[in-house]
């Protein structure tokens, strides 16, 4: 129940059991056809070029960014979280200018303070922004910025590794230049593949760049000629890892992509519920919540690591702690892909008012667990959280 990686339902392991067929197998080309189809389904795109990188979700952080920036182009990352720090980061590498525009951790990235810049630095090439923040578990709504980025000329590539598969992620009618995810979380797969798509203007930008793109291991032409038609060598594909993906794909497509959503969204109602019933703080505001992932601030003389030790050792659950300046104040408890069960929920809870009167932190026996009940049954009756 950490940030990611989340658990794996054992038909997602079993697949990875399958005879290795060679990366250039016509069989596997049926099985790297399958997956992208599925992918842009969840993605709700028809890009053509909407692969998995053979990388977790940084590596297409970075694929997203080598292809698209050429030195002394100019890009702003909307920076709320730790991972809008990593893409600044990444944006400079790649030889940028690069424009940070810093927003309070555990809020949203407010649209004024983006317009401004776009007004104060133009042009600028693209505009970086987290979905969903997995350090802080808040979401950004990003129709309006993409608006916005595009009203000035700017691309937008946008950072789904946490919201993709839990959240509605609309490639195609929000208009999102470049996309990019990972498997370890909603999307129900081990790491060590990251789902990516470029859109019409990113291809042109790619089709049409004067330098050649910094990295050969994720030049996107050089990737394109082994996905497509061409099916050039490029490099040697995870086969294993390529059958999880496409059979958690096709368990997502049992279930339905829109179900699948509720079940996050049901489940992280009941989580904030019980925390807040044991007086536990919620890090991002209401309405700007991400479902796969809680963010709880740490109550005052709780040490973090005891409890979280605690829960590992004496339960066999596993939560994450806090990144860059939450650090050791807060809590991230993730309900992602397999893990999103309501079973989950009433575990953690349960462990925590077991654990909590040990550090002196006093706790109501089962309010919790009422509180996540109720939770549920209020969405059942409404399909809203309450």
């Amino acid at each position: 129940m950490g940030p990611g990686p989340s658990s794996v339902n054992p038909r997602v392991l079993k697949a990875m059991t399958l005879p290795i067929l060679g990366h250039l197998d016509p069989q596997f080309f049926k099985v790297m056809d399958e997956v992208c189809e599925m992918l842009r389904e969840v993605l709700h795109t028809q890009n053509h070029i909407t692969v998995p990188l053979s990388s977790t979700g940084t590596g297409a952080m970075e694929a997203a960014c080598a292809n698209m920036l050429e030195r002394g182009d100019k890009m702003i990352v909307c920076r709320n979280g730790f991972f809008g720090d990593r893409l600044g980061d990444i944006a400079e590498r790649c030889g940028a200018e690069t424009f940070i525009l810093d927003f309070v951790w555990g809020e949203p990235v407010d649209l004024q303070v983006l317009s401004d810049a776009l007004d104060q630095y133009g042009p600028v090439k693209a505009v970086g922004v987290v979905h969903a923040e997995t350090s802080t578990g808040v979401l950004t709504p990003m129709p309006d910025i993409v608006e916005l980025a595009h009203r000035h000329g700017a691309l937008v590539i946008a950072d789904a590794v946490t919201s993709l598969g839990g959240h509605d992620v609309r490639m195609d009618d929000w208009d999102i230049d470049v996309c990019y995810s990972a498997t370890q979380k909603c999307l129900g797969a081990p790491p060590g593949l990251a789902p990516i798509s470029f859109g019409p203007r990113a291809m042109e930008v790619i089709n049409n760049r004067p330098s050649k793109v910094q990295s050969f291991y994720f030049n996107l032409k050089g990737l394109e000629s082994y996905w497509n038609q061409t099916r050039a060598y490029h490099h040697t594909s995870p086969i294993s890892m390529t059958y999880a993906l496409r059979e958690s794909l096709r368990m997502m497509m049992e279930e339905g992509i829109d179900n699948r959503i509720r079940r996050h969204a049901r489940v992280a109602g009941a989580l904030r519920a019980g925390l807040e019933a044991m007086g536990i703080d919620l890090m991002a505001p209401e309405g700007y919540r991400i479902n796969p992932l809680t963010t709880a601030l740490i109550p005052e003389g709780i040490e973090d690591t005891a409890v979280r030790g605690r829960l590992l050792s004496d339960f066999d659950i596993e939560i994450g702690g806090g990144l860059g300046q939450v650090r050791g104040k807060a809590w991230r408890i993730g309900l992602m892909g397999e893990s999103a069960k309501e079973s989950n929920v009433f575990a953690l809870l349960s462990a925590l008012e077991q654990i909590l009167p040990d550090f002196g932190y006093e706790v109501a026996s089962g309010a919790s667990l009422s509180a996540a009940q109720r939770a549920l049954v209020s969405y059942d009756d409404g399909g809203v959280l309450p």
